[in-house]
């Protein structure tokens, strides 16, 4: 069921048009384990973590990845998690960071740069940013940023769009609760709905998130806004400004390349990448509703187009068979 779910919304994502619905697919793609060509990108060689990502999502992250990746970074994010299978690591490491053990977190930082990731971004993995920090005293911590109030509606609106993930069928296939458990490490309160509480099921298959915990209520703003300036001003304080920069990619390519000690006038001129946009994350909620709906007609489809070929490689191999016996 899991790989059909997945060539159908790839395929799917074809119907839509624009490089901007195609980036978002690959984006949620991504969280599915169907985005080869971002799994394909690597360093000539491992080079180590360089660059440590402390911004939270919403903050240009995704257009920041993009640059990165130009610049011959490997990205390690919550995509690259599940891709590993190491959510439950990395949850039992922010635990043991709480209780002062930066064991595992260092046991895991060894594992990803023998992998070729050489930067970290976004939430849950920037939660780490002030260890690893600690861990890679020559990396360099960037925390991207924007005005906070536009922020924190963008991430208002980006976990209402894409709350499917957390409900049927979507969360069959990928289980989304280590971001609210690595939270929780980090001592914040990220409650995800459940059902019947805060999910409706109008069909076995399929479910619709009816309230979000933590977006919903009167205080949830403060929360996570206290949240983000926590996080950025722990940073702040601990690393000189040789190793930490706030970032907004609204400044273009200049101040990051001067930042990270890269000097190509060429491409400081350039416009900086812009990906991700919610009207384009919209589209993609919408093909994901009409797949999940429909999950039955796409799973006895796709077991009428497996029997079909398997009776026609039987068909094959009995033609192959009866050819050697005339022979």
């Amino acid at each position: 069921m899991r790989r059909s779910l997945l060539l159908i919304v790839y395929g799917l994502s074809h119907v839509v048009h624009g490089k901007d619905y195609s980036e978002a697919f690959k984006f949620v793609g991504g969280f599915l384990g169907f985005d080869a060509e971002r799994a394909a990108q690597a360093p000539k060689q491992p080079a180590g973590l360089s660059v440590i990502g402390a911004g939270f999502p919403r903050t240009g992250t995704k257009s920041t990845e993009t640059a990165l990746i130009r610049l011959g970074h490997k990205i390690y994010d919550t995509r690259s998690m599940i891709e590993l299978k190491q959510a439950d690591q990395w949850v039992e490491a922010a635990i043991r960071i709480k209780a002062g053990d930066t064991g595992p977190a260092e046991d895991l930082l060894q594992d990803i740069e023998s992998r070729g990731y050489t930067a970290t971004l976004d939430l849950p993995m920037n939660l780490f940013s002030e260890t690893f920090a600690e861990l890679r005293p020559s990396a360099k911590v960037l925390f991207t940023m924007r005005d906070i109030d536009r922020w924190f509606e963008s991430w208002h609106n980006v976990n209402m769009i894409l709350n499917s993930f957390i409900a049927r069928p979507w969360s069959w296939i990928v289980d989304m609760t280590f971001v609210n458990q690595i939270c929780g490490a980090f001592d914040f309160d990220y409650t995800y709905p459940t059902f019947p509480d805060h999910i409706d099921r109008p069909l076995p298959w399929f479910e619709i998130v009816r309230f979000m915990p933590s977006f919903s209520q009167d205080d949830s703003k403060d929360k996570w806004i206290s949240f983000h300036n926590r996080v950025k001003k722990q940073l702040q304080e601990s690393l000189p400004l040789s190793r930490f920069i706030a970032f907004d990619v609204r400044q273009g390519w200049a101040p990051l390349l001067t930042f990270l000690e890269i000097d190509d006038p060429q491409l400081a001129a350039e416009p900086f990448p812009r990906v991700n946009d919610i009207e384009s994350l919209k589209i993609v909620r919408r093909v994901m509703d009409i797949v999940a709906i429909s999950l039955p007609f796409w799973l006895i489809l796709s077991l009428y187009l497996l029997s079909y070929l398997i009776s026609k490689i039987a068909r094959c191999f009995r033609r192959g068979t009866s050819k050697l016996k005339s022979s």
